[in-house]
Parts: C-alpha cells; sequence; structure tokens
C-alpha cells in the first residue's frame, strides 16, 4: 500500500538532538528501502513524516515510508509483563499489578505508573519463563482463544495457568498486591502470586485490533508497544496505543522503530495463496507467519525480528499479487533455535521462472540480505529446499520478508 502522508503526532518540528560528549548514543542498524543497511542513531521525527538519523557520514533524512526499520527487539529482563490485546508487551516493575473496577494499575520499567482498561489487556505474565522459547509459548497461549468440544462457553472465561502446569477456568474477581481473587467452578479461589504462571483474561472482552496505521516501537526493557502515534522530543518519549490511550518516558526513548505502513508491503500480512510441503520422513511442518516454525518469535544472528516468515524444508508457499511489484526483499537465516544446526537453500520464483537460488545457508550464518527484480510479477512463491543434512532443523526464517512497489 502507498500511504501519502504518516499519522504520527508530533509537537514541533524536526528537532536537531544533542547528543553530549559524556553520553553513550544508541547506535543501532537502520534499514533504508534503498540503499545500503547504516548504524545510526534515531534522532527526530517531525510532523510532514521525516526520520532523522545520526550516522558516520552526517545526518540523514528518511520519510517513514521509505524506512524498512531502526534497530530491533530486545528480550525481556524482569519476570512480570502486561500482554497487551494487541499483542504488544509492557515489561514492568516486578511487583503484582492490581485492579480496580473494570481498569488494571502496575508499575512499569519504561512508563512508570500505568493505569489501562482491562479492555486492552489478553493478560498478564507473573512469572514470565527465562527460556526465550517457553516465554513465547506462553505469550501465545494467553493471546488464543480456548474452545473445547462440548464447552461452548469455554472462551469466555479468564484462565489461570499455575507454575506446576494446571490451568483453572472461571473468573478474575481481583487482582491484589498477593495473588488474584478468583471464581473457578469449584467455587471462590485465593491463588497466591507464587503459584501463578500467567492471567488471560476472557477473549471475547478484548478491544479489536485498530485497523489505523500504526508502528511497532522497542525498548531497552523488552517492551514492544503496537503504535497509533508517536514523538520523541529532547529525551521525552510518547506514544498512543488502542482508543488513543497515552504512554510516555522521560530518557527511555526506543531501540526499535518499525513502520507497519508505507511503501513496504509485508508477506506475513497478505494471505497466501497455497502451500505445499514434503517431509522428509513424514513429519509434517505448516508455514508461519511473523514466526518460525515452532511458533515462537523469529530470531536470527542474535536478534530477533518482528516481520517475517518461518518454513520448513522442503516445502513452497506461494502469494498471488494484487498489483505489480518490483522487487522483494527479505534476510535470509536459520533460525537462532537450531543452536547453529540445519542448512537449507532458499529459492525466490514468479510463477514458473526462477529468479533467485542462494547458495547453503546454514545455522549460526549471519542473515544473508537480498533484493530479487520481480518483472512485475502476479505470482511470488518461496521455495526451502534440502541441503546438507536432509530436513534436520531446517528451521528457515524469510526475515522482513517484503514487497516493494
Amino acid at each position: 500500500m502507498v500511504v501519502a502522508a504518516w499519522p504520527f503526532a508530533v509537537f514541533c518540528p524536526t528537532v536537531q538532538a544533542t547528543l553530549a560528549e559524556d553520553s553513550a548514543p544508541l547506535r543501532r542498524s537502520l534499514v533504508p528501502l534503498k540503499g545500503d543497511r547504516l548504524s545510526a542513531t534515531l534522532l527526530s521525527i517531525s510532523a510532514e513524516g521525516e526520520a532523522a538519523f545520526a550516522c558516520d557520514s552526517g545526518e540523514r533524512r528518511l520519510a517513514l515510508g521509505e524506512l524498512v526499520a531502526w534497530g530491533s527487539p530486545v528480550e525481556p529482563r524482569a519476570m512480570v509483563q502486561l500482554v497487551l490485546a494487541d499483542g504488544g508487551i509492557v515489561v514492568l516493575d516486578d511487583a503484582m499489578p492490581i485492579t480496580e473496577d473494570d481498569w488494571l494499575i502496575a508499575g512499569a520499567e519504561t512508563f512508570g505508573t500505568l493505569k489501562l482498561p482491562l479492555k486492552l489487556l489478553a493478560g498478564v505474565m507473573v512469572h514470565s519463563p527465562i527460556d526465550p522459547q517457553r516465554r513465547d509459548q506462553l505469550v501465545a497461549r494467553i493471546m488464543s482463544p480456548v474452545a473445547e468440544k462440548g464447552d461452548a462457553a469455554a472462551e469466555n472465561r479468564d484462565r489461570l495457568f499455575l507454575e506446576n502446569g494446571d490451568e483453572l477456568r472461571g473468573r478474575v474477581v481481583a487482582l491484589t498486591d498477593n495473588g488474584v481473587e478468583f471464581k473457578a467452578d469449584v467455587g471462590p479461589l485465593s491463588v497466591e502470586r507464587d503459584r501463578l504462571a500467567a492471567i488471560a483474561f476472557d477473549p471475547t472482552l478484548r478491544a479489536k485490533p485498530s485497523t489505523a496505521p500504526r508502528t511497532l516501537v522497542g525498548f531497552a526493557d523488552g517492551s514492544v508497544i503496537s503504535a497509533k502515534s508517536m514523538t520523541l522530543l529532547e529525551g521525552h518519549f510518547e506514544l498512543a496505543l488502542l482508543d488513543e490511550l497515552p504512554l510516555s518516558a522521560d530518557d527511555a526513548g526506543p531501540v526499535f522503530v518499525q513502520p507497519l505502513v508505507g511503501r513496504v508491503v509485508y508477506l506475513s500480512d497478505l494471505r497466501p495463496a497455497g502451500y505445499r510441503h514434503l517431509p522428509y520422513l513424514g513429519t509434517p511442518w505448516d508455514y508461519r507467519l511473523d514466526a518460525n516454525v515452532e511458533g515462537t518469535r523469529l530470531r536470527a544472528g542474535g536478534a530477533i525480528y518482528a516481520k517475517g516468515v518461518g518454513m520448513h524444508s522442503a516445502s513452497r508457499l506461494t502469494w498471488q499479487l494484487d498489483r505489480p511489484y518490483r522487487r522483494f526483499q527479505a534476510d535470509l537465516a536459520i533460525d537462532d533455535q537450531t543452536a547453529n544446526r540445519g542448512s537449507v537453500v532458499f529459492r525466490v520464483f514468479a510463477g514458473a521462472r526462477e529468479l533467485y537460488k542462494s547458495p547453503v545457508v546454514r545455522g549460526g550464518d549471519k542473515p544473508l540480505s537480498i533484493a530479487v527484480d520481480l518483472g512485475n510479477a502476479r505470482q511470488l512463491s518461496l521455495i526451502v529446499d534440502y541441503a546438507d543434512r536432509a530436513d534436520v532443523l531446517d528451521h528457515a526464517d524469510w526475515l522482513n520478508a517484503r514487497l516493494v512497489p
């Protein structure tokens, strides 16, 4: 999609950031739509949708529609985390959040004291697993509605996930400093905080995902938020969530910014037209959008990626394109989940015509950046083939897989 203007609400013209000599400016990888990636510090965003960055060669300005990403998300470093209704994460200060009527009150590492309507929340991770894969799986459990055969009311209940693996269903009466007051099928219960792994609120009460233009914003504590608007001015950062609810922070600018509108069209935001997988020994694998084939976050080269496609050898995933595009761009890698194992060959087709074939990409290799001329093709297929050892741990990631008109 092509967007003429960026909807960020910035309260002033472009700000020239002053970097003190004794400060450590945050330099992150800047990936523009055109040209090579750079190491850069984010300075400002203007009301006209222009971002300013400090690079070795001087200041560089980019329209946000010309930006793929700056920086990358980081792993959360605290145990207690809010899971927002749109999948975002807000890291808390390890104190138990409490509820008052239809509001949740909590202390956040980056944003200070928060008061959020419960409809903006999917749940709370009380004891977030240290292992990143288990943490991702717990977030997925919180986000997904539950419906059991013969239990029509299962998906409109709150759920408690206990540290011993048990799950309780019913209604959360209140969150307190000590735990949860819960009305279960067997009657009222008081569940201590030490016994809780996570809480998932009734998914039918969540606010619907916004269709407004948005951007992903990540912070040093591991929070990642889908913002409708944001501004960064002289160390003060503000953003708006669903329903225009504001969050703000001082001296805590982002470490990751990725616009989800503009000239970039991500394949993971489009519905595939077909998928075929040929398992080597009969174990089937499905593809995943914005996740690896295990359903957890895309991680490669020690970095986290918010957008992309996860596939397994040997498989073919096809999209019918609604309009012609000039280029396909992506970073190719084996997911870090494999601990440096696995090997594949990535291939890109337009109809029956092969446009690109990678060298063998192995676990532990640095992500391989590609830009493929599509020649205005109306069909695009991504193929992952076997390489060294059949399909052993061939967890292939098409990172930031995107179309450029």
